[in-house]
């Protein structure tokens, strides 16, 4: 039997396999349109996802301190209440 985290592991790679390969068909198609533009530049699709990723992690981290300050704020408020009793 499999457990909760295998089956969205198992989901979440199913997952990105599709897209993986819908992007690989999308970016053959955009490649061949591009060749049709002149003074059309290619990028570095490395660069481009570190940047990507690089930008997610930010979010992330941010959106971890938010967590983190609304709990402490909201315990504060708690305890706060608490000695009002």
């Amino acid at each position: 039997m499999t457990t909760p985290q295998e089956q969205y592991s198992q989901a979440f790679k199913q997952t990105q396999d599709m897209v993986t390969s819908a992007f690989d068909a999308w970016t053959h198609a955009f490649q061949q349109g591009l060749g049709q533009v002149p003074g059309a530049t290619v990028v570095d699709a490395q660069q481009v996802i570190d940047q990507v990723f690089d930008f997610a992690a930010m979010l992330l981290n941010a959106q971890r301190e938010f967590a983190k300050q609304l709990i402490a704020t909201s315990t504060a408020a708690a305890d706060s209440l608490k000695n009002v009793k």
